[in-house]
């Protein structure tokens, strides 16, 4: 008979396909990560329930606010390549939904190249701080269905967000509802068959869910997503302004005083490592108007 779980704690079956064998994958910081026996999908199991991911994420113990601050001149960098996809596929701009946008660095960047803005964030001092500092709109919480009309986003951005959530077909199936026909979506997040994303984005306090390419698109195409391009992604990182980063544990928090003096000296220090840690994944909601009036 299985052992009852410890409070905070749930077990959930795989997102991806709803079997329930696993096989071991990793184990760090007393939680277990497996791998989908069925369909490949990495995730964590057992995991913290809703109440506790959600006070996870308003105590300051994820990234806090003055790390995304810090790294605010890298993470531009990163969001300029991105919406230089996004400006390929959508040159006329539009309507964008970021999700996830935490002090609303990409949502300044794409106002200022002509797109219209609004956010949805989890952490609601980095809400505040978006609506209060950037008069950005970005609403506190997560996305549901009626957070929005029906057709209502040319483009919605996940940066480094779906690998967070409880749901993440639900949240795609969201997605689909709010993105007008023949609209993207365009996610990133940590590429769990490179070697870089094993090493450095098993961190399954915060990451819940790991992706590869097949998975992602297998998610994707489940939500009723046409998938339209998957490549390996490099961001920009400031290497003197890591103190508060979540990557390699504590490794970051012990050099704080190196790292504070070394900003202090050298001000940023902006590079882009060429780990291929992560992936970047653009899909597109069908347009079945386009379809009817093309057929014979």
């Amino acid at each position: 008979m299985p052992q009852p779980l410890p409070a905070g704690l749930e077990s959930v079956g795989c997102a991806l396909c709803g079997g329930d064998r696993t096989r071991p994958f990793a184990r760090r910081d007393g939680l277990q990560v497996v791998r989908c026996v069925g369909c490949g999908l990495v995730y964590v199991n057992p995991r913290f329930d809703a109440d506790a991911v959600l006070r996870h994420y308003n105590s300051g113990q994820s990234s806090r606010i003055q790390y995304y601050l810090d790294v605010e001149a890298a993470d531009r960098w990163s969001f300029a390549e991105l919406l230089d996809v996004a400006e390929r596929l959508r040159p006329a701009r539009g309507q964008v939904l970021d999700i996830g946008p935490n002090i609303g660095t990409g949502l300044a960047l794409a106002r200022e190249r002509g797109w219209q803005t609004r956010g949805i964030e989890i952490n609601e001092e980095a809400a505040r701080h978006c609506r209060e500092q950037r008069g950005l709109e970005v609403r506190s919480g997560t996305l549901a269905e009626d957070t929005y009309p029906p057709d209502s986003f040319d483009l919605v951005l996940m940066a480094d967000v779906i690998e967070h959530l409880r749901d993440p077909l639900g949240m795609l199936g969201i997605v689909a509802h709010v993105l007008k026909p023949g609209g993207f979506v365009m996610i990133s997040t940590p590429n769990i068959a490179s070697w870089a994303g094993r090493l450095l984005q098993v961190k399954p306090e915060e990451h819940l869910y790991y992706f590869t390419p097949a998975t992602m698109t297998g998610m994707l195409e489940k939500a009723g997503l046409e998938v339209l391009d998957q490549q390996a992604l490099d961001r920009y990182h400031n290497l003197t302004a890591m103190v508060y980063s979540t990557t390699c544990g504590s490794l970051f928090q012990v050099l704080a005083p190196v790292l504070r003096l070394a900003h202090r000296l050298l001000g940023d220090v902006i590079v882009k490592l060429p780990l291929r840690e992560n992936l970047l994944a653009v899909a597109r909601k069908p347009d079945s108007r386009a379809r009817t009036a093309g057929a014979p």
